[in-house]
């Protein structure tokens, strides 16, 4: 086996060999980080550095070679030599074999705890060569299926099976039952090559959701994107839609697939081009067939800076402000899909630092953060979230985050650890930021705990924003001038902007989401109401007297600089 003592990091190679000035190298960085995607990489993906430059500039260094293997035509029996999982959790693929040395390129070639691996599962020693990470996946998804399923690919697999469907009498159920459960495998190319194709297109898409559901005649296949379902551009054959299924069921290696009349809940871990990508799987019963929801955790899409958020530049200060104080608790509040998570990892993220012991409780834990200690709760055994908050408080924690006070106990724990000097973060389901200090109340809080220990209630909302690529700018109505009076709002300039519909957008005329907020600050004055009366309508008054803008204040006021429409901010907002 090969291997090499240099342990110089590839920033290190970088620098000392003055491929690329520091500045640029610095965002390179800063993307790895975000995305998860590897250094090397994000070079190549950015066209920072050419490809056969920077393998030919890493293997010197390492004293490895390097292989690039989209010029090679790879013996995907020579591939399976390798078990699936353990290619794919250390990046690597074998591309040739010489009596007993089998050539493997990894992402790391330096790994020789992968290397010892590989050696004991096929028997032949290792010659680890330098590979770049979207090679070798794409490599690995050609052989196993994956991700990495093209768009080209899709359609002939989509249409191909779709002139099966045609071909099957829809008025003949009994006999469409039997090819379903009888001639219809989860384990079928057809079936695999369905579901990569579901897949690809969500990622695609970035849509947040994907919803596989039966009806009476039809599998129908939607995609959440920025918060609104949209069909998918295809509809899979109606006789495959119990394999489909299956075969999910299949990929989270942990739900029963003979069981059908039961809820189950599951993960599933891909590679997608080159990033990780985590689903979380819920399956219930329905009166035709099983309904599947897939939430999509991309990790480097929730690593967002707080300045991306959408805040107005008062209320980011404000919010900023509260969160690096050294005790309170922060609430972030709004329906399910508002983004609450988003908006605390963010945070989190923000004063995260090794001089600062940081623990979560989550139900579940949906993004791992490096440096932050997560706990996921298990209710059947008597792990919620009052019973992980009391056992952190014996931890030595700075700054704790509780998944969602819901209850009296939860309530009451997090406020004295507000109390005994811990910053607690948390969220709760209200509409907006006055009804959340209320709900404290109605769920058993005393008012004086109340009063002492919430720092500020940040409700929010999302938009979807302007598509770029198509907006056209409008004149403001008498309308919508109108509406900013009523508001007391005065701009400038209004800045009215609408999307005519383009590919980019799927001609909807928006793309992407932000937040709107509704940031309430806990004064001296709100605390001493607090004492006296805990009720949402006197906070309300107070709140908007000292400055407070609402939720449809703030859209408002993103509808007259152009990120949004009125439209967005009425359909979320009132």
């Amino acid at each position: 086996m090969k291997t090499t003592a240099r342990r110089k990091t590839i920033k290190d190679i970088i620098v000392d060999s003055k491929l690329l000035p520091e500045d640029k190298l610095n965002i390179a960085l800063e993307e790895s980080k975000k995305s998860g995607i590897p250094l090397q990489q994000v070079l190549v993906n950015m066209k920072l550095i050419e490809k056969p430059v920077l393998l030919r500039k890493l293997s010197e260094e390492w004293g490895l070679k390097a292989v690039d293997l989209t010029e090679l035509e790879i013996d995907s029996e020579v591939v399976k030599l390798i078990p699936e999982s353990s290619a794919r959790r250390h990046q690597a693929v074998p591309f040739a074999k010489e009596e007993n040395i089998l050539f493997v390129a990894m992402v790391d070639p330096r790994d020789l705890f992968a290397i010892e691996d590989i050696h004991l599962r096929t028997g032949f020693d290792i010659l680890s060569y330098l590979g770049l990470p979207d090679d070798i996946n794409k490599a690995l998804d050609k052989v196993y299926g994956g991700s990495g399923i093209n768009e080209e690919a899709v359609s002939k697999i989509l249409s191909s099976v779709s002139s099966v469907e045609s071909e099957i009498n829809l008025e003949k159920a009994e006999e469409e039952e039997k090819l379903d459960i009888a001639e219809i495998d989860a384990s079928a190319p057809e079936v695999e090559k369905i579901v990569n194709a579901i897949i690809l297109g969500a990622i695609q898409k970035k849509a947040s959701d994907i919803h596989i559901e039966p009806f009476e005649k039809k599998l129908l296949v939607r995609y959440r994107i920025d918060g609104v379902l949209q069909e998918a551009p295809f509809i899979p054959p109606f006789a495959y839609r119990n394999a489909v299924i299956a075969k999910i069921k299949i990929m989270t290696n942990s739900m029963n697939i003979t069981e059908h009349r039961r809820p189950q809940d599951g993960r599933i871990q891909l590679i997608a081009s080159g990033k990780p990508v985590e689903f979380r799987v819920n399956i219930i019963p329905t009166v035709y067939g099983e309904s599947c929801v897939m939430r999509i955790l991309d990790r480097g899409a929730i690593m967002v800076d707080m300045e991306k958020l959408g805040f107005l530049p008062d209320t980011l200060e404000k919010f900023k402000a509260s969160i690096n104080k050294p005790y309170g608790i922060i609430l972030v509040c709004g329906p399910t899909g508002s983004g609450k998570s988003t908006t605390l990892y963010s945070a989190l993220s923000s004063i995260n630092d090794s001089s600062i012991k940081i623990l979560t409780a989550e139900n579940p834990v949906e993004y791992n953060l490096p440096g932050i200690v997560q706990v996921n709760m298990h209710q059947e055994i008597g792990l919620d979230f009052a019973a992980a908050l009391r056992a952190f408080l014996r931890q030595d924690p700075d700054v704790i985050m509780i998944g969602e006070i819901r209850d009296k106990e939860t309530a009451i724990t997090a406020m004295e650890a507000a109390m005994t000097g811990h910053l607690v973060f948390s969220t709760i389901h209200t509409n907006d930021a006055p009804t959340a200090v209320a709900r404290l109340y109605e769920m058993g809080a005393y008012p004086f705990m109340i009063s002492s220990t919430v720092e500020c209630v940040l409700a929010q909302r999302l938009v979807r924003k302007v598509c770029p690529d198509c907006k056209e700018r409008i004149q403001p109505d008498s309308e919508f001038l109108n509406i900013l009076k009523q508001n007391k709002i005065e701009v400038p300039e209004l800045t009215l902007y609408k999307g005519r519909g383009c590919p980019t957008c799927n001609n909807t005329g928006y793309k992407g989401r932000a937040g709107i907020h509704e940031y309430l600050q806990m004064t001296e004055e709100i605390r001493a109401l607090v004492l006296k009366e805990v009720a949402a309508g006197p906070i309300r008054e107070l709140a908007i007297k000292q400055g407070m803008r609402t939720l449809f204040q703030d859209g408002l006021l993103k509808v007259a600089n152009g990120m949004t429409t009125l439209e967005e901010v009425l359909r979320v907002s009132q």
